[in-house]
């Protein structure tokens, strides 16, 4: 396809869309008259499209040819999907998107009280209900999918009750729209503030938002949980170009999201147990951007980085009690 009809606003992709997604959703197909009539097209136009579904789309292909076959019943013509003689483990690009939706709906969990899950599992169930006990290509695929794939969560923080609020959020983070809240932090509370939303992050089973406040350009983190009296006030806000904002650069040499005020980096050096479960637990993960290792003679493994802030360092360290050494900074706390 050229780059004119790959386009989504173009009626040729989405045209094909629809009809790809008939397809995989029903067993019997899509009968051509009708499908002619639905979406407005001639013969020779449908022609087209079932050559480009034909030739195109690679996972619907077999080593017998395309999945896509024209089949008739009667006087009527049906376009639909055949069994593949293949193997489901045969389309990986497919298997592997599945996978990733279950993670997904499993990452989070922690907002079933909210619209956010309730969406997430109205969409998964009526996946589930369309293809139940059909026979298409790809039938049975999704059972026993939640056992399949797991996600093992953080402590989840608790959302009941505050979905108008994340809708809220939603809604001005998405239009570019100033919110008016108060916030229960750590130290202390804030009375209402103009809030300029510009990334919703989940970090730990928990979700934050990044905000600047009206007239200043400096970042902060809030968790959703915290603002109270929420607020849509209709103010639009210009949305920082990628040379002002990047979001990614954030956590640059940090160790989470918790950054301490006019801190500086420092260099951390850490000696771990001569444990081999533990030497692999540790070198096999990419904890800081800046991380190194180096095996000691006596056994020992020695860990060194740069962090920007070490207030999630300390927590990180604590949590293998014994096993570690801290080297540096010499002032643990």
């Amino acid at each position: 396809m050229n780059a004119t009809t790959d386009r989504p606003e173009s009626p040729l992709a989405l045209n094909l869309a629809k009809i790809l997604l008939k397809l995989i959703t029903d067993p019997r197909g899509w009968r051509v008259d009708e499908l002619q009539a639905k979406l407005g097209i001639k013969d020779r136009t449908y022609r087209k499209y079932r050559a480009l579904l034909q030739e195109h789309f690679d996972y619907l292909v077999d080593t017998k040819g395309s999945l896509v076959v024209e089949a008739r019943e009667g006087d009527a013509r049906y376009l639909r999907l055949r069994d593949s003689e293949e193997p489901v483990e045969d389309h990986p690009h497919f298997l592997a998107r599945v996978a990733a939706l279950e993670m997904a709906r499993q990452a989070f969990a922690f907002l079933a009280p909210t619209g956010i899950g309730e969406d997430m599992s109205a969409f998964r169930q009526e996946f589930l209900d369309r293809i139940d006990e059909r026979t298409f290509v790809f039938r049975q695929l999704l059972r026993d999918l939640d056992r399949k794939v797991l996600v093992a969560p953080d402590a989840p923080k608790d959302y009941t009750g505050q979905d108008r609020k994340i809708a809220a959020v939603l809604h001005c983070l998405m239009f570019c729209k100033r919110i008016r809240a108060s916030y229960d932090g750590a130290r202390d509370a804030s009375g209402p503030r103009l809030i300029e939303p510009l990334t919703l992050m989940v970090w730990r089973s928990a979700l934050y938002l990044v905000v600047r406040f009206k007239g200043n350009k400096k970042i902060y983190y809030l968790a959703i949980d915290r603002m109270q009296d929420v607020e849509r006030t209709g103010e639009t806000f210009r949305y920082p170009p990628p040379a002002e904002y990047a979001p990614d650069e954030l956590l640059d040499g940090s160790f989470g999201i918790y950054r301490e005020p006019g801190a500086r980096p420092r260099k951390v050096e850490l000696i771990f147990a001569d444990e081999r479960w533990l030497k692999m637990y540790v070198r096999e993960r990419r904890w800081h951007p800046t991380q190194q290792f180096e095996d000691l003679p006596d056994g020992r493994m020695r860990m060194t980085f740069t962090a920007q802030s070490m207030s999630d360092v300390w927590t990180w360290i604590r949590g293998f009690g014994d096993v570690v050494e801290v080297v540096k900074p010499v002032d643990g706390r």
